[in-house]
């Protein structure tokens, strides 16, 4: 689900008794100021999907932004080629009917810290840069959490439709049946990897995985568009303990390296965030079956810049406000923001239990 940020209410202002500590001098600084692009700077080491996925910004006066896509490729079934020569007869067509598009529009958020003069006055911390800082962190991982769970949601394939695919550890076949010990492994990377290159896809019949009639996009892992997998503590713990990963994952090389990236296995970016959706035994698990049994992570594989666009319809920016009616200043936040998975096809999740 999407998290949302309010603004806080005075009955959460920050007072001198809430603030105080143990202060060792005067230290206040009540300078009306914003905070622009150093938001972003300043919270880019905390972006771990948004690091990767395709972003936008969105120019002002604008409301929505469509993503243009190509449902599937059409190759070589899907046009119609003809033999021999025409004799005057008209070559055969083929309906360009694979163009699609997805409307994002940006919703709006803010936050506030309220900060009492006095408290600011004698507290040794500088506490409207506390609060920025705060706020920075907060938007960070609100941002990157936002992603991953609507990443989460995607659309998985059917008997008759193309989209992502849900792989389980172990032999499980849903995350209700998944049982310790059923964690991440390089066989289950390698089939992830697989699955996101194949150009049929599946889905699972009656704990089965079976081939859908519906062909997907076979995608192909660049230098620009490389495959990246997104992992939990757990799962990484799990991977550094297997020396078939740590045989073959590559470290130190020339490419841009992601927030969070440990490496390449396969060729594929294993990025580790605390942001991957992460279920507690007795909560409901991510695909829908129900309560799961065990603590669980759900990772993801996928080609970040083609499954998922994240628009900024306004930067993060923070004001620091004076309410001198109050004796108070205000450590405000605003932004707008919203993503959308582009192709359901160019994601594999992979869900495994944490130990």
């Amino acid at each position: 689900m999407q998290k949302e940020l309010k603004s806080v209410e005075l009955a959460n202002e920050t007072t001198s008794t809430v603030s105080r500590g143990s202060a060792i001098s005067n230290v206040y600084v009540n300078q009306p100021i914003m905070y622009g692009e150093e938001i972003i700077d300043a919270a880019k080491e905390r972006f771990f999907f948004l690091d990767a996925v395709n972003v936008v910004k969105l120019p002002q006066g604008h409301k929505d932004y469509v993503e243009y896509k190509r449902t599937k490729y059409l190759g070589s079934s899907g046009i119609t080629f003809d033999s021999g020569e025409k004799s005057g007869s008209d070559i055969s067509n083929t309906a360009l009917n694979n163009l699609d598009g997805v409307t994002i529009t940006p919703a709006f958020y803010s936050a506030k810290i309220h900060i009492e003069n006095y408290a600011a006055r004698i507290n040794v911390w500088n506490l409207v840069d506390r609060a920025r800082e705060e706020l920075i962190y907060g938007i960070a991982d609100a941002v990157d959490q936002y992603i991953a769970t609507t990443m989460g949601d995607a659309t998985v394939a059917t008997s008759s439709a193309a989209g992502a695919l849900v792989l389980y550890g172990g032999d499980a076949t849903s995350d209700t049946t998944l049982a310790a010990g059923d964690v991440l492994t390089p066989e289950l990377v390698a089939d992830a990897k697989r699955y996101l290159m194949d150009k049929h896809a599946y889905y699972w019949n009656s704990g089965t995985l079976t081939r859908s009639s519906a062909t997907k996009n076979p995608w192909v892992p660049t230098p620009t568009e490389p495959f990246v997998l997104f992992i939990g503590p757990a799962q990484y713990n799990a991977l550094i303990k297997d020396s078939q990963f740590t045989n073959a994952a590559e470290y130190g090389d020339n490419e841009v390296v992601l927030n969070g990236e440990i490496g390449k296995y396969l060729g594929i970016k294993v990025v580790v965030t605390n942001n991957v959706e992460s279920v507690a035994a007795g909560s409901a698990g991510p695909d829908g079956s129900g309560n799961v049994n065990v603590n669980m992570t759900r990772c993801i594989l996928c080609v970040p810049k083609k499954a998922f666009t994240f628009v900024w319809g306004m930067e993060p920016q923070i004001s620091v406000v004076p309410i001198a009616w109050q004796a108070a200043q205000a450590v405000v936040l605003e932004t707008a923001y919203a993503g959308a998975v582009i192709h359901d096809d160019a994601i594999v999740f992979i869900d495994v239990t944490d130990a």
